[in-house]
């Protein structure tokens, strides 16, 4: 009768100590999921904030490019591949611009990304070395290039989105409608957004 009570007594306090270990280890899977949390969020405002300073460097460093281009020839990279066409103008539709695309890799934005692309390589298509005789204004490393491989490559920021080129079409002298209002050319990074229009407060640019 006593062993029957104390295997009683044992098998309770292993439930007990059971129950309580199971709280533990549920306790502790909370905070490591926490921990886990609060890391990958940190790595994400880091990652972030890099990503926004090599979009910034990379504007500036086409910026110089294509006031080099300028200089060599009078205008600035027509933003359209097609020779003789016009640009086409990206940019809020409050500017009187074209409506802004709502994905930042639409073929409007590859298109003219791609015409600068072109233009500060000095190759006369994709997928071929730069044109014997023609001034190379800028090199790109392979990881900024968007499909490298295809024939519509063009130039990718950090988000993996083609950058925005947007300056006048090609008369001469060229005509030039710029977002920033400065008679030059606009070069913008979308920093990942989505939306397009008047969205342009987190976008990484020339005239901000």
């Amino acid at each position: 009768m006593h062993e029957a009570a104390r295997s009683h007594r044992r098998s309770a306090q292993n439930r007990r100590i059971g129950s309580f270990t199971l709280i533990e280890l549920l306790t502790v899977m909370a905070i490591i999921a926490i921990l886990v949390g609060l890391t990958l969020a940190a790595a994400n405002g880091v990652w972030t904030k890099a990503a926004r300073s090599r979009a910034a460097s990379e504007i500036q460093a086409m910026s110089t490019a294509l006031e080099g281009y300028k200089t060599d020839n009078g205008i600035y990279p027509p933003g359209n591949i097609t020779a003789g066409a016009s640009s086409i103008l990206l940019g809020p539709p409050s500017a009187g611009y074209e409506f802004d695309p709502v994905v930042a890799n639409s073929a409007d934005y590859q298109n003219s990304s791609g015409a600068l692309y072109l233009a500060l390589s000095g190759q006369a298509s994709f997928n071929t070395a730069p044109t014997a005789g023609v001034k190379s204004y800028m090199s790109f490393k392979i990881n900024q290039i968007g499909n490298p491989a295809a024939a519509n490559s063009y130039i990718k920021d950090p988000w993996n989105n083609s950058y925005g080129y947007s300056t006048g079409d090609n008369k001469t002298p060229q005509v030039q409608y710029p977002y920033n209002g400065t008679g030059f050319f606009d070069l913008w990074s979308t920093a990942g957004t989505t939306t397009g229009g008047t969205a342009t407060n987190t976008w990484i640019s020339n005239w901000q």
